[in-house]
């Protein structure tokens, strides 16, 4: 311990009296060093940044110097833009006016076109009603008369004509009360007619046939002596040939007025034939009478094809031929009324 303290007095001493370098100095001075060397290391980076700093700087000058060239064009643009949009909305200020005066053009060219084509269509339609009313009160023809209808109907409907609403309703009402008539088929019953005509030929005629006796020998005999022989044998059946006859059919009939009935009966159905087609109810009707009433005078009435005859001439008596129709004509005074209603059309 005294050693130690010994030394250390004697570098105290040596320290003061100045003899010898402290290693504190050497110390100081390096750490000097170091601190100089970071101060210019740092130095040297700031520098470098701020030239960095220098150059960006420039480069957003020059960004900004575009930025203001574009913005410069762009403000052109904008101011002549908005002067566009004005022209524009003043433009657009003067379109309802010029929609407005279109508008007002195309309706009346409309009117200039559609009244031609609105005059034509009446007139049509007129002329059909009247066709159908023509053919419903001459000929009775429901069929014909419901499809003239059914035509000037179409032909209203294709175009926007409010002044015939009312036509079109008075002929809707028209058009119903034709289409619930009863038409009668006339064409079945003609055939019917004709039918019963055909099979006319096979009814059995009321009373006795007188038939012709044949003289002449049928059996090619050829000598006189055959002949001789057959004509007594056929004198002698005839002398005493007898028959079984009704007393209430005993009446002779001879081949002539047995063809004169079915003429007669023929007749008759002839003329219901002519009475169907007209459409003559009276004169269908009373000729299917006296068809009825001659089969049942002068034919026999006991026979299946006079009987089936009979059955089916008075089903055909139960057919109008004729039916009621009712009355037409208020759609085509209408459509008069409209038409005469309508200014002329103008050039």
């Amino acid at each position: 311990m005294t050693s130690e303290i010994e030394s250390l007095t004697t570098d105290m001493n040596a320290r003061r009296t100045g003899s010898g370098v402290s290693p504190m100095l050497f110390a100081v001075g390096g750490l000097a060093l170091l601190l100089a060397a970071y101060a210019h290391w740092r130095f040297s980076q700031f520098d470098e940044r701020i030239d960095r700093l220098r150059g960006q700087l420039i480069e957003l000058r020059a960004t900004q110097d575009r930025l203001g060239a574009q913005i410069g064009t762009v403000g052109t643009q904008l101011q002549e833009a908005n002067a566009q949009v004005r022209s524009q909305i003043r433009l657009l200020r003067e379109v309802p006016t010029q929609l407005g005066e279109l508008g007002q053009s195309v309706a009346e060219l409309r009117a200039r076109t559609d009244a031609p084509q609105r005059s034509w269509v009446r007139a049509e339609a007129l002329y059909l009603l009247e066709l159908g009313a023509r053919r419903l009160r001459l000929e009775h023809d429901v069929p014909t008369a419901v499809a003239a209808l059914e035509s000037a109907d179409a032909r209203l409907a294709t175009l926007p004509d409010p002044a015939v609403a009312e036509v079109r309703a008075q002929l809707a009402r028209e058009l119903a009360a034709l289409r619930a008539v009863d038409v009668p088929d006339i064409s079945s019953v003609l055939s019917r007619l004709a039918a019963v005509e055909a099979a006319a030929a096979d009814f059995r005629v009321l009373g006795v046939t007188v038939s012709s006796a044949r003289r002449l020998d049928e059996t090619g005999a050829e000598s006189a002596f055959d002949r001789a022989t057959h004509r007594l044998r056929q004198a002698w059946r005839d002398l005493f040939s007898y028959q079984r006859i009704d007393p209430a059919h005993s009446r002779l009939v001879t081949r002539e007025e047995e063809s004169l009935r079915r003429q007669q009966f023929e007749l008759q159905l002839f003329t219901a034939r002519i009475a169907a087609m007209q459409q003559d109810r009276p004169g269908y009707a009373l000729a299917l009478q006296s068809a009825v009433a001659l089969l049942d005078r002068s034919f026999d009435t006991r026979d299946e094809t006079v009987s089936a005859a009979r059955s089916e001439l008075m089903q055909l008596a139960a057919i109008d031929v004729d039916p009621t129709v009712p009355e037409t004509g208020t759609a085509a005074q209408l459509l008069q009324r409209v038409i005469r209603a309508s200014p002329p059309a103008k050039p």
